[in-house]
This record gives C-alpha cells, sequence and structure tokens, in this order.
C-alpha cells in the first residue's frame, strides 16, 4: 500500500484566465514522481520519462516502483521504453546526452520499494531502439539532478542533491558532481552542501557564461536553507543567503525580459507555513524577494513557460495548501504593474502530494500544455493520477527567427560563440533563450548541442580539434524553437594566418575556382551536413553547375590541413 512520507509581495489586478482541456492519456498513473520532456528519438516532437510509483492492481495493496519513456506520436502518447521495476520513485529522473551521440540518454535517483534504503542512481544508454542499463550505483532520494556542461568542455556534465544512506555511516547529505570525462564520469562527492526535501538549479546568473548555483532544503540538522553560489573562475563562492525554504521546488526564467534570470520557489518555509515567491535578479546574482501572499504549497512543483501568449513567463505549481488539500494554480505575469496573479478558471484538476508538473508543447500548435501527477486528496482510496491539458488559447503565437549574425572567434583550445539577430512576435529580444549546436563537421553535433540562456557562449576544447562547424535555434517563452540558423564556421585565416587562399566566383553557378596553395583535395557538404558528390578538376576548380542554389561548406585541403569556406550558389 502507499507510503506517507512527511516531512508579499503581491500587486493586486484585474482577474485574468487561462483555461486547458483535458486529454485522454496512456501514461500510467504515477506518484511521488517526476518526469522530463525530450526528444529521444530526434522526430522533432517532445516525449517524456517518468520515475515514480503505481499501483499494480485495483486495491491499492501491490505497489510497485515503474519508470518508462513516453514517445510522441502526432500528439499520443504511448509506452516506448520501460526502465524496469526495481527502478526509483521519490527522487528525479532526467534527459542527457552524455556520450554526444545525438541520442538523449537518462539518468534517475530515489528509492525502491523492494528496501527502504535501496537508494539507487541509474543510467541508461540510448540504444536508438530503447534504452539499456549501464550504470546502477548508490543513489539519493527526496532530492534533484541537473544537467549542464559546467567545465565547458562540450560533455554534458550533472549533479544529484539529496540524502545518501552509506552503510556504517548513516545519511549524507551533499550535492554530488559528476563530472563527464567522455569515457566515463569522475564524482565529486562533497561538490557543495546537500539539502532534502528540497531543489537546486546550475544557471548563470550574471551573464559572465560561468554556471553558478542555487540550492534550498533540509540541511543535516534539518533546518531549511536557500543558498546562492556564484562562480568565480570555476570555484563556487557563497553569495546570498534568501529566504530559507524546504518541501518544494524551484524553477527559473527571465521574467520581466531585463536579459537575467530570476527564481520562482515554492514550499515551506522555516515556520513550516506554505510559501510561495518569486525572486528578482538584480544582473549581479543578487536577488530581492517579492512574497505572493497565501499562495503557498507545500510537497511541491513549478514550472515556467508563457501560459497566456502575451511574450512573457508565467508559472505554474501544484502542491498541498495549509489544510492539506492538493491544489494547481497557474500564476500570469504582468509586464506593465511587473507583478503575478492567480489566473481563474483554470480547469486544471487539484492533485497534490509530491505532485509533479511540466509545461510543453506536446502537440505542436506553439501554445505550452500541462502535465502533472499526484494524489487525489478529495478521494477515499487516496488515488493518484497523470493527468495531461492542452491549452486552449486560440492566439497566434509564431515561432521565432534564427539568429542571423553568428560570430566564433578561436583563443587557443577556447573557441568564443556569439550571435544576435533573433526575433519574436511576442517574447521579448533579452528573454530569448538559444541550443547551440557544436560538430566536428557540418551538420554534425559531437562536440556540443544544449541550451544556454545567453546570446554567448565559450567551448574549451581538446587540442586535436581545430575546426567546428556550429549553429543555434532560438527559443521563445513558450518553450517553441526557430528553425536552426545558417551554419557557421572559423574562416580560413582563424585556422592558418600563413595560407593565402580564396575561391571565386562567389557566389558561382557553373564553377568554382581555387586561388592560393595548390589544394590536393576538396570535400562539400549542404548546410544541413549532407555530404555532396564533387571532385577537384585539374584546373584547380569544383563543378556545381548540376547543385541546388544555396548555401554550402566548402572544404580544401591544403597541405595536411583542411581549410573551409562558405560558397554560395546562385
Amino acid at each position: 500500500m502507499k507510503k506517507l512520507y512527511i516531512f508579499a509581495f503581491f500587486i493586486p489586478m484585474m482577474f485574468q484566465s487561462q483555461t486547458f482541456s483535458e486529454v485522454s492519456s496512456s501514461i500510467k498513473n504515477f506518484y511521488y514522481g517526476s518526469s522530463d520532456i525530450g526528444d529521444f528519438n530526434n522526430d522533432g516532437k517532445p516525449d517524456v520519462v517518468y520515475n515514480g510509483a503505481v499501483d499494480n492492481n485495483a486495491d491499492g495493496t501491490a505497489d510497485v516502483t515503474f519508470n518508462e519513456a513516453y514517445i510522441n506520436n502526432n500528439s499520443v502518447f504511448s509506452a516506448y521504453g520501460d526502465l524496469g521495476t526495481d527502478v526509483t520513485h521519490l527522487g528525479d529522473i532526467k534527459f542527457i546526452d552524455y556520450n554526444n551521440d545525438g541520442l538523449l540518454d537518462i539518468v534517475s535517483t530515489g528509492l525502491s520499494y523492494q528496501d527502504v534504503v535501496n537508494y539507487k542512481h541509474y543510467r541508461f544508454l540510448n540504444t536508438g531502439s530503447g534504452f539499456s542499463k549501464v550504470e546502477d550505483t548508490a543513489g539519493k532520494v527526496y532530492g534533484s539532478i541537473e544537467v549542464f556542461d559546467f567545465n565547458h568542455d562540450g560533455k554534458q556534465d550533472y549533479a544529484i542533491n539529496g540524502p545518501q544512506y552509506v552503510h556504517g555511516t548513516g545519511f549524507v547529505y551533499d550535492l554530488s558532481f559528476y563530472k563527464n570525462s567522455g569515457n566515463g564520469f569522475q564524482l565529486t562527492q562533497s561538490w557543495l552542501s546537500g539539502t532534502q526535501n528540497g531543489s537546486f538549479k546550475v544557471l548563470d546568473l550574471n551573464n559572465d557564461q560561468l554556471l553558478d548555483v542555487v540550492i534550498f532544503g533540509y540541511d543535516k540538522d534539518t533546518n531549511p536553507v536557500f543558498k546562492v553560489y556564484l562562480n568565480s573562475n570555476g570555484t563556487l563562492q557563497e553569495s546570498q543567503t534568501l529566504l530559507p525554504l524546504a518541501s518544494g521546488k524551484l524553477a527559473y526564467a527571465d521574467f520581466n525580459a531585463d536579459g537575467f534570470l530570476d527564481l520562482a520557489a515554492i514550499g515551506q518555509d522555516g515556520n513550516y507555513d506554505e510559501y510561495l515567491g518569486v525572486f528578482m535578479n538584480d544582473g549581479t546574482g543578487q536577488f530581492t524577494t517579492h512574497a505572493i501572499s497565501g499562495e503557498g504549497l507545500s510537497a511541491s512543483s513549478v514550472d515556467v513557460g508563457d501560459l497566456n501568449n502575451d511574450g512573457y513567463y508565467d508559472f505554474v505549481v501544484i502542491g498541498d495548501d495549509k489544510n492539506n488539500d492538493g491544489a494547481v494554480n497557474v500564476f500570469l505575469y504582468n509586464p506593465a504593474s511587473q507583478s503575478f496573479t492567480k489566473a481563474s478558471n483554470t480547469s486544471l484538476y487539484n492533485l497534490g502530494g509530491t505532485g509533479n508538473v511540466r509545461l510543453f508543447d506536446y502537440d505542436g500548435n506553439n501554445h505550452p500544455d500541462v502535465l502533472m501527477t499526484g494524489f487525489d486528496w478529495a478521494d477515499p482510496d487516496l488515488n493518484s493520477f497523470t493527468k495531461l491539458y492542452k491549452n486552449t488559447s486560440t492566439e497566434t503565437n509564431l515561432k521565432p527567427t534564427a539568429p542571423t549574425h553568428l560570430n566564433l572567434n578561436k583563443n587557443g583550445n577556447t573557441f568564443n560563440f556569439t550571435w544576435s539577430g533573433a526575433t519574436d512576435d511576442k517574447t521579448p529580444v533579452n528573454a530569448l533563450q538559444y541550443e547551440i549546436k557544436v560538430g566536428t563537421s557540418p551538420g554534425a553535433q559531437d562536440v556540443a548541442k544544449y541550451i544556454v540562456t545567453t546570446p554567448s557562449w565559450f567551448l574549451t576544447l581538446d587540442s586535436s580539434i581545430q575546426q567546428v562547424y556550429w549553429s543555434v535555434r532560438s527559443i521563445d517563452a513558450s518553450k517553441v524553437y526557430s528553425d536552426p540558423s545558417v551554419e557557421n564556421t572559423l574562416g580560413v585565416n582563424d585556422f592558418s594566418p600563413k595560407t593565402k587562399l580564396s575561391i571565386y566566383p562567389n557566389p558561382a553557378s557553373e564553377k568554382v575556382f581555387i586561388k592560393g596553395e595548390k589544394a590536393s583535395a576538396v570535400e562539400m557538404y549542404s548546410m544541413d551536413g549532407k555530404k555532396l558528390n564533387v571532385q577537384l578538376n585539374s584546373d584547380q576548380s569544383v563543378t556545381v553547375s548540376d547543385l541546388p542554389k544555396g548555401m554550402y561548406i566548402l572544404k580544401i585541403k591544403i597541405k595536411d590541413n583542411w581549410i573551409t569556406q562558405k560558397l554560395m550558389i546562385k
């Protein structure tokens, strides 16, 4: 049977409504669960992975921990990969492409019902036809996972927060860091002091392209804490203590579109009173606190997205109110008053009990929808549910435009990327986020692919990597992606300043000639990475008359070096 675990600033304004319509789903009715969203089969549609517990029969006496991935088939979710029954709940699960093969893998942590101290940590490899368990080790419970690239080497790292039971020692509270070496992970057990029943985020708070950390929850002495750590040349230093919180979750977004990330936090304060607040970033990573009075929830979860189609980030929360009743509420941001108000008549079902909520556009209409799990406290049997709700907005939300001005320079082994030119019909430019994709050949992503929150980034790569190909997609507040930008690469002068080489004419229609040092071979790629069948002619030219109009990448081999040029065919 189910086990229960016990552990303002608000400017009123006119009522706002934001409605949703429930749609049927085959996703299991998880409880004590968590979820993540990602396109694990690369078809352009967001998929889902869950960890949690489920009732194995109708009377609720045979509960099992069960993890499963669900594939999005034209807006209908179906089970794709059973990750097993001896897996995790009361923890977290995240997608991560840890081997840079373009397929999203999975990392999870939590408790198995098979043993009250069986805290497990798993990694699952995406084989292209399913998920295979490749790591089974000691994990954490009542915590969370975040995926990021802390040292800017293009390889995705992750960290796990929460208490861990160590035989002979007892419970240990650490934020553990798993650094991706490319051939496995190097564990730093005590990266920072960890928390229980809390949350943490790894993000750039002051736009210096270095990742900082915010964390809250119960510390090892069961006192609630909320701390901010800023990154100083790779070292995290505590910079601010905020209102102590626990039994809740964090989310971040640039709510006021000033170019700096703010926080939304929900949980319980030091007096065990339910709390909801927004923490506004002054641009240096220092926060001012704005409480939303009377709207806090415990055992809660929060996610952000533009729910009313005005271009600004809103948020949704799920959890238990002061009467231990489940509640699901939407809070909409008003840029004129720079405040939030609770939306009325959302039609969202009130779930609670360590609930989980996610905002994502499952049906491709450019509006974020709601996926949530939790207990129905109004049900005498305490049944749990997973519910999917469609955003009923009929307003048009265009996808953002891609960046048009990409710039890359190389200093030693550090590649510095900057871009601009992206726009959106609703979301202010300062609030756009970006997906950067970097590869060692046109169209590839074998160096890096992940989301950043500033229009610039850097990678410090192995010295064997001398040239990269990269593109960027912009992301609006509704989590809608633009088309990819035109792929960019380093120019000839960045690779070999002593080599004098040019191609002409450019644009070309019949032939393009190579002028300068003698070429020994050529390769040509379309902007989507497809290698084309071209040859180097004896007169140091390449025939392009059979190719469609558009932009291409021409690679030219000079001695032992490959030089890259962009070529327009007209």
